[in-house]
């Protein structure tokens, strides 16, 4: 039987890193897989090993997985992420692990991006798009893209433009924005199935507030450019969309009525 040549491209490592990781494919090769490191991260490559803390890695990989679209992926991060699609191994304890995901693999790691599967579950999980219809959220997914983030970086910060909505597939990031003194004040924690950014994309108008990873996170990223002509040639879907919008808007009129009850009753 012809041995099965699994080509590997690391991203994000330093020399010392990548000597070890070369040294651990040598000795996960054997008389049916053999690992062959890339030298070139351009290469396009079968395998992709990436250190999920550096940003810079991860702007690369968002950039690079677009020329190889069957790819498979280990992020290896100090923050391995709970829910992903990818095999996710513990930096810097990277030696051991990376040889037992090998292992795990076969050469076959989760491939990229997160499967149809994952986007439309997440979809459904959302309050904004678990109306919508299966035939609706295949075209959204359609016009999405897939973006993955180290931990602690930014997604977007206040004032920005709102030009795009974020679908969390995997990971959690924190909602905040800055008081007058410059400390941070958490809005919120989102994970899987939550949705970050839809009313600045919806309208257009700045961030009212900023969005920072906490761990390595998937995103389903939808663009204002595609998603309004999707309103604009699926009315059913505008409808639904406008039905929650007046539901969370109802909820959040009901919300500060009774705080205002309460600071009343406290005066």
């Amino acid at each position: 039987m012809a041995i099965k040549v699994v080509t590997v491209n690391t991203i994000g490592f330093v020399d010392r890193e990548r000597r070890m990781i070369r040294n651990i494919l040598s000795v996960a090769s054997n008389n049916e897989v053999s690992y062959q490191l890339v030298e070139h991260p351009r290469t396009a490559a079968s395998m992709a090993i990436i250190n999920a803390d550096d940003a810079v890695a991860m702007q690369f990989w968002n950039e690079y997985r677009q020329d190889v679209p069957g790819i498979s992926v280990i992020l290896a991060s100090a923050v391995p992420a709970l829910e992903s699609d990818y095999i996710c191994i513990k930096r810097p304890l990277i030696a051991s692990q990376l040889h037992g995901a090998l292992a795990l693999s076969g050469g076959n790691a989760t491939a990229a991006p997160p499967p149809a599967q994952q986007k439309m579950a997440a979809l459904r999980r959302s309050l904004l798009f678990r109306n919508f219809s299966s035939a609706h959220l295949e075209k959204i997914i359609a016009l999405s893209r897939t973006l993955t983030l180290s931990a602690g970086q930014a997604v977007f910060s206040r004032a920005d433009a709102g030009e795009e909505m974020f679908v969390v597939l995997s990971g959690r990031l924190k909602v905040s924005v800055c008081d007058r003194e410059s400390q941070d004040i958490v809005l919120g924690i989102v994970g899987p199935g939550e949705i970050l950014g839809e009313i600045a994309m919806l309208d257009g108008l700045g961030r009212s507030a900023g969005a920072t990873t906490l761990a390595p996170s998937e995103l389903l990223v939808i663009h204002r450019r595609d998603f309004m002509p999707f309103l604009e040639q699926n009315s059913k879907a505008a409808i639904d969309l406008i039905r929650v919008l007046a539901l969370r808007l109802r909820l959040n009129t009901e919300q500060l009525a009774e705080l205002i009850a309460d600071s009343t009753v406290v005066r």
